[in-house]
């Protein structure tokens, strides 16, 4: 009698391979499956899964999952810090709803400079500037935390450059599906209008330097901060006219790579020692202002918030802040109503303008370091 070969043999119905999975599904209908779990998810699901690696690291698939809104899981604001003795650097993600710590994010680059200034924030690339205190030349970096990845981007400049300073900008531009870096380098440190232009894209990973094409307004030789909301960077520059130096926001379309220039509030009074622009709204669309005010009752800042970004008929004056012990310009505006700020004391606080309320975040650090932007996780720079 033949013995019987060991695959003829019965086995048990779950033993055997099954045929109708997500990836016997045609390829289209699997990317917009896997493009609606949140990235975390992917990452792992790529770490553990054999199959799904060609297809989370597909370029259409990353192309499909940066066009995205991305879930809910993949959406925090990231607050940057340092500790009051200066030796410590803190990168702390947090939920947009409550600002509860979720994870603390360590850059994997050793600085050449000294010191790693955040730029801005977008579709899960940060971007870094790698300077020092003492200067405002240095590197760019771009970093996705997600997936602890970097890339130093190419210095644009020669040694026959000369500038004395410059500012930059960063942001993703959702109709070509590209990260952008705006650099405006000024030759004279004074407020005349003497600049040019460079835009580096990641996708061309060059720089373009855009011929015919300056600044329309000065942004100091110090580090210049900038909002990126509804495509644009937005600046707070200095404006010279009749009737001395005003301030208005200048603002660089990525998409369209052109200028434009907002006014401040028609009714703000214009005595102010302070004034900062930050993100504003549940979805951090457009802007909100505050000005810092000195009088005889005390330290006040006035905030408004811009309700229809780029239309200064739409700002409104939103409420009056007047803690004691509050003179840091506020990080950012939740809404018409909730403020992240930083008291004297570095402690990180929301405060709630309708319950005159203080909500102690249980964060401390060097007050003048902190800086709040949104950051949503995604897989940019896997393929890079």
């Amino acid at each position: 009698m033949k013995k019987p070969k060991y695959n003829s043999y019965p086995t048990h119905p779950m033993s055997k391979p099954q045929k109708n999975t997500i990836f016997s599904l045609p390829q289209d209908i699997i990317f917009d499956i896997l493009s609606r779990l949140p990235t975390k998810s992917l990452i792992h699901f790529r770490s553990v899964c054999t199959s799904s690696p060609p297809l989370i690291s597909h370029p259409s698939f990353t192309t499909l999952h940066l066009s995205a809104t991305g879930t809910a899981d993949d959406h925090h604001i990231l607050i940057y810090y340092e500790s009051t003795d200066y030796i410590n650097h803190f990168y702390s993600l947090r939920s947009p709803l409550t600002f509860q710590e979720t994870l603390k994010l360590q850059v994997p680059y050793k600085t050449l400079h000294g010191y790693l200034r955040i730029v801005g924030s977008d579709k899960g690339l940060i971007c870094l500037f790698d300077t020092n205190y003492y200067s405002s030349l240095g590197t760019v970096i771009l970093w996705n935390p997600s997936i602890q990845k970097i890339k130093v981007v190419d210095d644009p400049h020669n040694v026959h450059d000369k500038f004395s300073h410059f500012v930059l900008g960063f942001g993703f531009v959702l109709r070509s599906l590209e990260f952008k870096v705006v650099e405006i380098a000024y030759d004279l440190d004074n407020f005349k209008v003497n600049n040019s232009v460079l835009v580096y894209s990641l996708s061309r990973n060059s720089w373009e330097k855009k011929e015919g094409m300056s600044a329309p307004y000065y942004l100091t030789r110090g580090w210049s901060s900038n909002v990126f909301v509804n495509g644009f960077v937005n600046w707070l520059a200095f404006k010279e006219g009749d009737w001395g130096v005003s301030r208005v926001i200048m603002a660089f379309d990525l998409d369209d790579e052109r200028f434009e220039v907002f006014d401040l509030p028609k009714d703000i009074v214009p005595n102010y020692d302070q004034i900062n622009i930050s993100s504003y709204g549940e979805e951090f669309l457009s802007l909100s202002l505050c000005a810092h005010y000195v009088g005889i009752n005390g330290e006040t800042w006035d905030v408004w918030v811009m309700g229809d970004y780029g239309l200064v008929d739409s700002w409104k004056k939103a409420f009056v802040v007047s803690q004691p012990m509050y003179s840091v310009p506020p990080l950012l505006m939740k809404n018409d109503h909730e403020v992240l700020i930083v008291l004297h004391d570095g402690k990180l606080m929301l405060f709630d303008a309708i319950k005159n309320e203080m909500q102690d975040l249980e964060t401390q650090g060097l007050p003048s370091t902190f800086r709040a932007i949104t950051y949503t996780a995604s897989l940019a720079l896997l393929n890079g």
